[in-house]
């Protein structure tokens, strides 16, 4: 068990409120160091500053793991078109807000419930983002309704991961609204793409398939997250959709279980 693994379950029996966000900041703080710009609880809120001079904040604390690595190399031009595909609690959608301006769009989709109440939240204590679109809709293969394992902040997903079968006690199962992102694409009458961060417990590969038309015309930068699937895990059949797409530019971002994978076409 890695010292991040044996911290998160320390974390995971204190009870949510402001010793819990104290808790929390001063860990990342001691985890990332230079590589993070400040983690700290202000007016109750846990904020995070990264190094690019961006300021996060929440109504609940978070790993700003992704705010440290998954974007720095990532050019958001103001004015950008981004898409969070798993927004979470929407500190990612925050920061990229931040990144593409006010004359930007991040189209944010979030299906879980309790996330989306924190979300909303988050944005109004970020101060007015006109440029986020938040949909509570889940991304897959199809338009429709579809299970989904609802886990909060914890995980949720639509499929069966190694974290729902492991911790099944933690997870209630629901039935949400799903779309893809080709439908999405036409309904928002999208003339550009610039960026999709996908981070959705599972659901990559059905995601993916359901996104052929959006990437073969827009070829977005991508950072995917990949997970374990009936104890496989997903990152090669992720590798094979985006080669199939025209993307030749594809990088594991870790040896670990679940990498992430970047694309560029």
């Amino acid at each position: 068990m890695s010292l991040k693994d044996l911290g998160r379950k320390i974390y995971q029996r204190i009870p949510d409120g402001a010793f819990r966000r104290q808790a929390a900041a001063f860990a990342y703080r001691r985890l990332y160091g230079t590589a993070l710009g400040g983690c700290c609880v202000e007016g109750g809120l846990f904020t995070v500053r990264t190094n690019d001079g961006v300021t996060v904040r929440s109504v609940k604390d978070f790993d700003p793991e992704a705010l440290v690595a998954d974007f720095v190399d990532v050019a958001l031009p103001a004015g950008g078109v981004v898409m969070d595909i798993g927004g979470n609690i929407g500190a990612a959608t925050v920061y990229l807000a931040a990144k593409v301006g006010a004359g930007g769009q991040v189209i944010a989709y979030e299906p879980d419930e309790g996330n989306l109440a924190i979300f909303r939240k988050n944005l109004a204590v970020n101060g007015t983002l006109p440029q986020v679109q938040l949909v509570p809709k889940g991304i897959s293969d199809r338009e429709g309704v579809l299970e989904f394992f609802a886990g909060g902040n914890y995980t949720s997903s639509l499929c069966k991961t190694n974290y729902v079968a492991g911790e099944a006690q933690k997870y209630h199962v629901v039935k949400i609204p799903v779309t893809t992102l080709d439908a999405e694409t036409l309904r928002l009458g999208l003339t550009r793409l610039d960026f999709v961060k996908m981070d959705i417990e599972g659901s990559e590969v059905a995601a993916l398939q359901g996104a052929k038309a959006t990437l073969e015309r827009f070829h977005p930068p991508l950072i995917v997250e990949t997970h374990v699937v009936n104890g496989k895990s997903t990152a090669d059949e992720v590798e094979a959709l985006l080669r199939a797409c025209g993307y030749r530019q594809l990088i594991r971002q870790n040896l670990a279980e679940t990498p992430a994978i970047r694309a560029h076409a």
